[in-house]
């Protein structure tokens, strides 16, 4: 995979591929005064509690009526309250897949528990957006104990440096233990098969990730790191006609690909993602990408999908960043 700095290690995966429960999608109304589940899914959070409260507000998402909420990822890290949106995920019984922070602060909590330190100690956090406000969390023992740490993880910080940043162990610290397992347990690919006797603008397909997938490649044979990380394509040199993921953002995202092999095929999927906050809302024919750079000031995006008649049906809903936002860092 072309990258500008060396991958981060993946944490353990323990479900790779998850099938949203048929009982979770929306499906066909026995008559017209039928309320409908609804599916919403919303962009990469980031720690920004009152935006996801927001937006879940305005959206009037109601989980007594059927209402199930999918997260892309990035639930975690830099924003100002990271333990309060895995809480509200939690409480809501949502679903959601793990992003390329939520997978730095697994690491990140790992590294703790095998160095016994963290950089909190041993960093002034002029960068860091998430301090602990209890003292007793800064004792690593308290909420990364009883994590598995990946043989990968436990060699890189053997040595005097530590990997993961001063952000991300703040965070890791943060969370109580139930917590950081619930994020652990996230799979990295949701899949929702729609209901074939509905008229579809998605094809039979959904698939939710938190930054992209490769045209061509069946899920099971994804990359793991890609599937966290990328924002465009790469040609090969050997063959025009095969690609690799890239995380630099590139002349265009690999939406574009996505939608030109959905063209070929009779059975159409489309993908809803995050991650790409520097292109912020992305509507494309079979890709649709929600990372509408919150964390930043800007919008907390979430598609909602529901039935009407019957036919699915969609629309994007926005409210504008409700925390203090982050500062972009170069």
């Amino acid at each position: 995979m072309a990258a500008t700095k060396v991958p981060d290690e993946i944490f353990p995966i323990a479900t790779f591929i998850s099938d949203l429960p048929t009982n979770l999608i929306p499906q066909p109304l026995l008559s017209s005064s039928e309320n409908s589940r609804r599916l919403v899914i919303v962009g990469d959070v980031h720690g920004m509690r009152k935006s996801l409260e927001a937006l879940l507000d305005k959206v009037g998402f109601d989980k007594h009526r059927g209402d199930h909420l999918i997260l892309a990822g990035d639930l975690v890290n830099k924003g100002p309250d990271s333990p309060g949106v895995i809480d509200l995920a939690i409480k809501l019984g949502a679903s959601a897949v793990r992003g390329n922070h939520d997978n730095a602060v697994l690491n990140a909590a790992a590294e703790i528990n095998v160095t016994g330190r963290s950089r909190l100690h041993s960093e002034v956090l002029t960068k860091a957006s998430v301090v602990p406000g209890n003292s007793e969390a800064e004792l690593p023992g308290n909420t990364v104990r009883d994590l598995k740490t990946p043989d990968k993880c436990a060699s890189a910080t053997a040595g005097i440096d530590m990997r993961y940043s001063a952000t991300a162990h703040g965070t890791a610290l943060s969370l109580s233990t139930l917590q950081l397992d619930w994020l652990a347990a996230l799979p990295l690919i949701l899949r929702v098969e729609l209901p074939h006797s509905l008229t579809s603008p998605f094809g039979d397909t959904l698939i939710v990730v938190h930054a992209g997938l490769v045209p061509s490649v069946p899920l099971e044979d994804q990359d793991p790191h890609a599937i966290m990380h990328m924002r465009s394509l790469v040609r090969t040199m050997a063959d025009e006609a095969e690609f690799i993921p890239a995380e630099i953002p590139g002349e265009e995202s690999w939406v574009m690909q996505w939608d030109r092999w959905q063209d070929q095929l009779a059975s159409k999927t489309t993908v809803i993602f995050g991650h790409d906050a520097k292109r912020r809302l992305q509507l494309g024919r079979f890709t649709i990408g929600l990372d509408s750079a919150c964390l930043y000031g800007h919008q907390l995006s979430a598609i909602v999908i529901g039935v009407s008649d019957k036919e699915i049906e969609h629309q994007i809903i926005q409210v504008e960043c409700a925390d203090a936002p982050a500062v972009p860092t170069i």
